[in-house]
Protein backbone atom coordinates (compact mmCIF):
# COMPACT_ATOMS: atom_id res chain seq x y z
CA UNK A 1 0.00 0.00 0.00
CA UNK A 2 2.96 2.02 1.10
CA UNK A 3 4.69 1.66 -2.15
CA UNK A 4 1.59 2.80 -4.50
CA UNK A 5 1.38 6.17 -2.66
CA UNK A 6 4.89 6.54 -3.48
CA UNK A 7 4.84 5.99 -7.01
CA UNK A 8 1.38 8.33 -6.83
CA UNK A 9 3.21 10.75 -5.55
CA UNK A 10 6.35 10.26 -7.86
CA UNK A 11 3.98 10.10 -10.96
CA UNK A 12 1.84 13.65 -10.21
CA UNK A 13 5.48 15.07 -9.25
CA UNK A 14 6.73 14.04 -13.05
CA UNK A 15 2.90 15.49 -14.17
CA UNK A 16 3.16 18.40 -12.60
CA UNK A 17 6.97 19.48 -13.58
CA UNK A 18 5.54 18.81 -16.87
CA UNK A 19 2.92 20.86 -16.75
CA UNK A 20 5.36 23.93 -15.31
CA UNK A 21 7.61 23.26 -18.26
CA UNK A 22 4.82 23.59 -21.00
CA UNK A 23 3.55 26.59 -19.00
CA UNK A 24 7.06 28.05 -19.54
CA UNK A 25 7.41 27.22 -22.86
CA UNK A 26 4.58 28.49 -24.31
CA UNK A 27 5.02 32.09 -21.87
CA UNK A 28 8.55 32.13 -23.39
CA UNK A 29 11.53 32.45 -21.92
CA UNK A 30 11.16 35.88 -19.72
CA UNK A 31 13.61 35.49 -16.93
CA UNK A 32 14.05 38.87 -14.53
CA UNK A 33 17.19 39.50 -12.56
CA UNK A 34 15.99 41.11 -8.80
CA UNK A 35 18.16 42.68 -6.48
CA UNK A 36 16.83 42.42 -3.10
CA UNK A 37 16.96 45.42 -0.14
CA UNK A 38 20.16 43.42 1.29
CA UNK A 39 21.95 43.57 -2.15
CA UNK A 40 21.36 40.21 -2.99
CA UNK A 41 20.89 38.95 -6.56
CA UNK A 42 18.07 36.58 -7.79
CA UNK A 43 17.17 35.21 -10.76
CA UNK A 44 13.15 34.08 -11.38
CA UNK A 45 11.12 33.48 -14.12
CA UNK A 46 8.25 36.09 -12.75
CA UNK A 47 8.72 39.58 -12.24
CA UNK A 48 9.08 40.11 -8.54
CA UNK A 49 8.11 44.29 -8.81
CA UNK A 50 10.91 46.79 -8.00
CA UNK A 51 14.19 45.98 -8.08
CA UNK A 52 13.82 43.57 -11.04
CA UNK A 53 14.94 44.08 -14.45
CA UNK A 54 14.04 42.20 -17.64
CA UNK A 55 17.07 40.05 -18.63
CA UNK A 56 17.17 39.73 -22.62
CA UNK A 57 17.87 35.89 -23.63
CA UNK A 58 17.66 35.61 -27.22
CA UNK A 59 17.46 32.14 -28.22
CA UNK A 60 20.76 30.64 -29.96
CA UNK A 61 20.75 29.01 -33.32
CA UNK A 62 22.91 26.59 -33.92
CA UNK A 63 23.06 25.58 -37.90
CA UNK A 64 25.00 22.68 -38.50
CA UNK A 65 27.96 21.87 -41.47
CA UNK A 66 26.69 20.55 -44.77
CA UNK A 67 27.80 16.75 -44.65
CA UNK A 68 28.99 16.28 -47.94
CA UNK A 69 30.30 18.85 -50.54
CA UNK A 70 27.95 19.66 -53.31
CA UNK A 71 28.35 17.63 -56.44
CA UNK A 72 29.65 19.55 -59.21
CA UNK A 73 27.83 20.38 -62.12
CA UNK A 74 28.05 19.69 -65.85
CA UNK A 75 28.88 22.86 -67.08
CA UNK A 76 32.22 23.31 -65.01
CA UNK A 77 33.38 20.10 -66.80
CA UNK A 78 32.15 21.66 -70.08
CA UNK A 79 35.33 23.16 -72.43
CA UNK A 80 35.84 26.90 -72.20
CA UNK A 81 33.72 27.59 -68.83
CA UNK A 82 35.53 28.58 -65.77
CA UNK A 83 36.11 25.66 -63.16
CA UNK A 84 36.68 25.77 -59.74
CA UNK A 85 39.65 25.66 -57.94
CA UNK A 86 39.05 21.64 -55.83
CA UNK A 87 41.65 19.96 -53.64
CA UNK A 88 42.29 16.51 -54.65
CA UNK A 89 39.89 13.44 -53.57
CA UNK A 90 42.78 12.80 -50.97
CA UNK A 91 42.36 15.92 -49.03
CA UNK A 92 38.80 16.04 -48.90
CA UNK A 93 37.22 16.13 -45.16
CA UNK A 94 40.57 16.95 -43.93
CA UNK A 95 41.65 20.15 -41.92
CA UNK A 96 44.91 22.40 -41.32
CA UNK A 97 44.95 20.63 -38.24
CA UNK A 98 45.11 17.51 -39.61
CA UNK A 99 48.01 18.78 -42.20
CA UNK A 100 49.31 20.70 -39.23
CA UNK A 101 49.12 16.90 -37.02
CA UNK A 102 51.02 15.44 -40.32
CA UNK A 103 53.51 17.64 -40.60
CA UNK A 104 54.65 17.67 -36.99
CA UNK A 105 54.36 13.60 -36.61
CA UNK A 106 56.89 13.70 -39.85
CA UNK A 107 59.25 15.51 -38.60
CA UNK A 108 59.45 13.44 -35.56
CA UNK A 109 59.24 10.62 -37.47
CA UNK A 110 62.33 11.88 -39.19
CA UNK A 111 64.20 12.71 -36.23
CA UNK A 112 63.85 9.12 -34.75
CA UNK A 113 65.34 8.25 -38.11
CA UNK A 114 68.11 10.13 -38.27
CA UNK A 115 68.68 9.12 -34.55
CA UNK A 116 68.72 5.82 -35.28
CA UNK A 117 70.85 5.62 -38.39
CA UNK A 118 73.13 7.87 -36.42
CA UNK A 119 73.12 4.99 -33.80
CA UNK A 120 73.55 1.89 -36.41
CA UNK A 121 76.89 3.94 -37.95
CA UNK A 122 78.31 3.83 -34.04
CA UNK A 123 76.85 0.18 -33.75
CA UNK A 124 78.67 -0.92 -36.64
CA UNK A 125 82.27 1.16 -36.26
CA UNK A 126 82.51 -0.74 -32.94
CA UNK A 127 81.07 -4.43 -34.60
CA UNK A 128 83.49 -4.05 -37.42
CA UNK A 129 82.75 -6.05 -39.60
CA UNK A 130 82.04 -9.18 -36.68
CA UNK A 131 85.71 -8.38 -35.54
CA UNK A 132 85.04 -5.95 -32.85
CA UNK A 133 88.53 -4.86 -30.58
CA UNK A 134 89.00 -6.37 -27.09
CA UNK A 135 88.73 -4.20 -24.78
CA UNK A 136 90.53 -4.46 -21.39
CA UNK A 137 87.67 -5.79 -19.16
CA UNK A 138 87.27 -8.45 -21.33
CA UNK A 139 90.64 -10.58 -20.23
CA UNK A 140 88.08 -13.70 -20.39
CA UNK A 141 86.85 -14.54 -23.96
CA UNK A 142 83.47 -15.45 -22.76
CA UNK A 143 82.92 -11.36 -22.47
CA UNK A 144 84.52 -10.52 -25.51
CA UNK A 145 81.49 -13.10 -27.50
CA UNK A 146 78.79 -11.38 -25.51
CA UNK A 147 79.57 -8.21 -26.40
CA UNK A 148 79.92 -9.31 -30.20
CA UNK A 149 76.77 -11.31 -29.61
CA UNK A 150 74.82 -8.00 -28.31
CA UNK A 151 76.57 -5.81 -30.89
CA UNK A 152 74.86 -8.47 -33.28
CA UNK A 153 71.27 -8.41 -31.83
CA UNK A 154 71.73 -4.55 -31.66
CA UNK A 155 72.35 -3.65 -35.03
CA UNK A 156 69.64 -6.12 -36.02
CA UNK A 157 66.67 -4.08 -33.88
CA UNK A 158 67.99 -1.29 -35.08
CA UNK A 159 67.90 -2.28 -38.99
CA UNK A 160 64.27 -3.32 -38.08
CA UNK A 161 63.49 -0.13 -36.47
CA UNK A 162 65.19 1.87 -39.49
CA UNK A 163 63.18 -0.38 -42.24
CA UNK A 164 59.87 0.52 -39.91
CA UNK A 165 60.48 4.35 -39.47
CA UNK A 166 61.03 4.36 -43.68
CA UNK A 167 57.89 2.69 -43.69
CA UNK A 168 55.64 4.90 -41.74
CA UNK A 169 57.40 8.15 -43.34
CA UNK A 170 56.39 6.52 -46.79
CA UNK A 171 52.94 5.76 -45.67
CA UNK A 172 52.50 9.43 -43.97
CA UNK A 173 53.84 11.34 -47.44
CA UNK A 174 50.82 9.58 -49.57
Amino acid sequence: MVNQSVFRRSSLLVVFGLLQLSAVQAKGTEMYVCTGADGVRTYQNSDGGSGCVSLNLNPITIVPAPKSVAPRSSTADAPGTRQSRRAPAEYDGRTAADFNAKDDRMKILQEELRIEESKLKSLQDEYKNGQPDRQGNERNYQKYLDRVARLEQEIMVTNDNIEILKTELTRLSR
